[in-house]
């Protein structure tokens, strides 16, 4: 019993040593193999490395010397892709006209989706114009960025509303960022002959601001005889007022009704209804609410400063009212008869003999549609009609930075839409025009974002350069220019 009890222990004692011994065998093998399969990646590496280093430094070589012939006013999609904010930030000004993608969608303006190395005047469904039709050839880089600098003076009569990139380094981060976009690369080489920038911007930019406004002018001041002679018959007014005219007698003067009331000055107003340039807001809302703690919509713009002031006030005597406007109170107030408010029985007038559009109509003293909109209308569906994304009150930003103070001038600039505007007799044109180009509430605060500005009104479509003879569907019944009583007179315009 002892011997197999010993013999069992040797057994034991081998098959221990044994798999000891297997174990270790093993682990050496695995050790050997990976050993040298990392020696033999590593040489691989080291192989492929000493291969590749040529041609690298090939590539590093050739690329040195592209960026050292290239003009600086063109960049290649490598360093403007289609997520650089440069080119993005560029082409908010163009977006409201054209698309950049493969849908084959056009807006305003063609899809701008592989516009480099495209025939001119090809896109598949979009009406050009005539010159642009005839210009033939092909848009290349070079050829794109002469044309966005100046697009109508290098296309003459073509329907792009737009002023154009001065910039020449907003030029190529544009058309980088389109040819992006499209899929492609920029072509450095097409940079070889790009003009570099003017060296002379700035008498550049003043001489083209000077040419912008050459069409503009504010009405002519009144003469010194023409103040003396208001003042007299305010003088006049006053005298009837302290002789004891009282408030019957007052309400049916003369100076109430055509033809005297279309002559009427402030001056001659004001003698008796001075109050409403003193007049003040409440110092609180009937809830409570202090004005202090408030702000009213004109107060959130640009144009304004200071505490809320009333209607007139604003209209009348603010800083900004006084250099945009010649209001004079009969610009509203163009007479009433107390009794039934009817244009048709307003005495002096023959019964059933009030114009076509009466000066005021039953219960009211002032029609908006004739006065409050000759500032304040809007277009009948601006979004469709000039292609925006959303209200001008929520993509107005899209086109506005720290070099392009007002968005409405990407558009409305000296080569765009409605370049002959505000020349009439109540409004400062020249002022407002070099206002716009500091501000961009000047244009914003009157056509801007109060919900009863959207109301629609025919403003009368002067003729500007180039101006497409094609009228659009929405345009068709509009006049062509000013009613008489607001224009000006030949030599100011």
């Amino acid at each position: 019993m002892k011997w197999i009890e010993a013999t069992l222990a040797r057994l034991s004692l081998l098959l221990a040593a044994g798999t000891a011994v297997l174990a270790v065998v093993i682990v050496g093998q695995a050790v050997v193999h990976l050993v040298t399969r990392n020696d033999e990646k590593a040489g691989e590496q080291t192989r492929t490395a000493s291969a590749e280093a040529p041609a690298t430094d090939a590539a590093q070589e050739a690329g040195t010397k592209v960026a050292a012939s290239k003009s600086p006013a063109v960049r290649t999609a490598a360093s403007t892709s289609a997520g650089d904010p440069a080119g993005a930030k560029v082409f908010k000004k163009c977006k409201a006209c054209h698309k950049v993608d493969d849908s084959g969608k056009n807006g305003i303006g063609p899809n701008l989706f592989g516009v480099v190395g495209r025939a001119v005047a090809s896109v598949e469904g979009f009406k050009y114009s005539e010159a642009m039709a005839a210009l033939g050839g092909t848009w290349d880089e070079k050829r794109l960025d002469a044309f966005l600098a100046a697009p109508k003076k290098v296309v003459p009569g073509n329907k792009m509303a737009f002023a154009g990139l001065k910039k020449a380094e907003d030029r190529a981060a544009v058309i980088a960022y389109i040819i992006a976009q499209s899929g492609g690369v920029a072509d450095a080489a097409a940079a070889e002959g790009a003009e570099p920038a003017a060296t002379n911007a700035s008498a550049e930019e003043a001489a083209a601001l000077e040419e912008a406004l050459a069409g503009f002018s504010n009405p002519p001041a009144r003469s010194a005889e023409e103040i003396a002679a208001a003042r007299e018959r305010a003088a006049a007014i006053q005298a009837e007022v302290d002789a004891g005219m009282d408030y019957e007698r007052a309400r049916y003067h003369p100076i109430h009704f055509p033809p005297a009331i279309n002559e009427a000055s402030n001056e001659e107003c004001l003698v008796c209804h001075q109050e409403i340039l003193e007049y003040k807001p409440l110092e609180a809302s009937p809830a409570g609410v202090p004005a202090s703690e408030t702000l009213a919509w004109y107060q959130t713009l640009d144009t304004y400063e200071g505490a809320q002031e009333s209607f007139h006030y604003r209209h009348l005597e603010s800083d900004f009212a006084k250099q945009v406007m010649n209001l004079e109170c009969t610009f509203c107030h163009k007479g009433n008869d107390p009794r039934e408010e009817s244009p048709d029985m307003v005495p002096t007038r023959a019964a059933g003999t009030a114009p076509d559009v009466p000066e005021f109509t039953n219960r009211k003293m002032v029609n908006p549609s004739e006065t409050c909109l000759l500032c304040h209308g809007a277009m009948p569906d601006p979004e469709n009609i000039m292609g925006l994304s959303g209200p001008w009150s929520e993509v107005r930003h899209d086109f506005e930075d720290e070099e392009n103070i007002n968005g409405c001038l990407a558009c409305h600039g000296e080569f765009g839409f409605r370049t002959n505007r505000h020349n009439v007799t109540y409004l400062n044109a020249l002022n407002i025009e070099k206002l716009a180009r500091e501000k961009s509430d000047t244009c914003y605060g009157c056509h801007g974002g109060r919900q009863w500005y959207q109301i629609s009104y025919p403003y009368p479509r002067h003729p500007w350069p180039d101006m497409d003879t094609e009228v659009p569907e929405w345009a068709v019944d509009r006049p062509t220019s000013s009613k008489p009583e607001y224009q000006l007179p030949e030599k100011a315009q």
